[in-house]
């Protein structure tokens, strides 16, 4: 008879003698046996666990059932991929590389013509003194053309059409002439280039009250000034405009002081459904003073 190799044997050798020994002790009580999802877990009662030689036959078992199930699964043959899967992957990588290198290169050549560097080569060119009111609106404006990019992509991201999302992206990015006026007016004020209340003269559309007479219409910014003939002239401006309303309708104003408010808070937030808000409360608030200007 052909002699078998001891790894062969071993299972059973110890198979037959933790048969001799657990067997004649064993009952319902003494070991069960549970499967749970990953391991085979063994249950001994605390009587077969003061055995130590049946304690160290079970645990070589346990061990050599681990032993025999990664070699089962080593044995497995893997699928090797294919000289074209390899051709296509390789293929794959070098035109991602080359696509990452055209983008890094097309970056740095049209570094000059992103919106910021191109408009800060046009700033550049006007005098020091004009360059924050020039800033303060491309920052508004660029605000709101990447809220409207973003609230765009959103709409696509989610399933709607070009046209839906081409919506989305008007009503972020647009700016009513209302609001810019105003916009305007309040950076002139803001850097100093006009005194607030000569501005408050000008109705929303960025136009002064019209009168029939000529000498019915009052000096604005007259001040103190006084007259060729020795007269103050603000005592002349009162008489002739003291029954005139220049602004007859203060809710205008109260509508106003709340966009300039809007606005700041639309520039400081951070966050896309935030910004979107406050863009529909100015887009609501420009209404309203449209509604009261017409």
């Amino acid at each position: 008879m052909r002699q078998l190799p001891l790894p062969k044997i071993l299972p059973g050798v110890l198979l037959m003698i933790a048969g001799i020994l657990i067997l004649p002790t064993l009952s319902d009580e003494h070991l069960a046996f549970a499967e749970s999802n990953d391991d085979s877990t063994i249950k001994v009662s605390d009587k077969l666990k003061n055995n130590p030689l049946a304690m160290q036959i079970i645990a070589e078992m346990e061990a050599q059932k681990k032993r025999y199930k990664e070699l089962s699964e080593d044995s497995i043959p893997k699928v090797l991929p294919t000289r074209e899967q390899i051709l296509i992957e390789e293929n794959r990588k070098i035109s991602e590389e080359m696509l990452q290198s055209d983008l890094e290169s097309m970056n740095k050549k049209y570094l000059d013509f992103t919106p910021k560097n191109a408009y800060a080569k046009f700033v550049a060119k006007l005098n020091a003194t004009h360059h924050g009111i020039f800033w303060d609106q491309f920052d508004y404006l660029n605000a709101k053309v990447e809220l409207a990019i973003a609230a765009k992509n959103n709409v696509l991201e989610n399933g709607g059409s070009f046209y839906d999302a081409q919506r989305e992206y008007f009503k972020y990015a647009s700016m009513p002439r209302l609001e810019m006026i105003s916009y305007i007016q309040e950076l002139n004020v803001k850097y100093g280039f006009a005194n607030e209340d000569i501005q408050s003269n000008f109705d929303p559309n960025g136009k002064l009250p019209r009168f029939e007479e000529d000498e019915d219409a009052p000096c604005y910014g007259c001040g103190n000034v006084e007259s060729v003939d020795g007269s103050n002239a603000s005592d002349n401006t009162s008489t002739v405009s003291k029954n005139l309303e220049i602004d007859p309708k203060s809710e205008i104003k109260f509508l106003q002081d709340q966009l300039s408010d809007l606005r700041q808070e639309f520039l400081k937030s951070d966050n896309l459904e935030e910004k979107k808000s406050l863009v529909d409360s100015l887009n609501d608030t420009v209404k309203k003073i449209q509604d009261l200007t017409y």
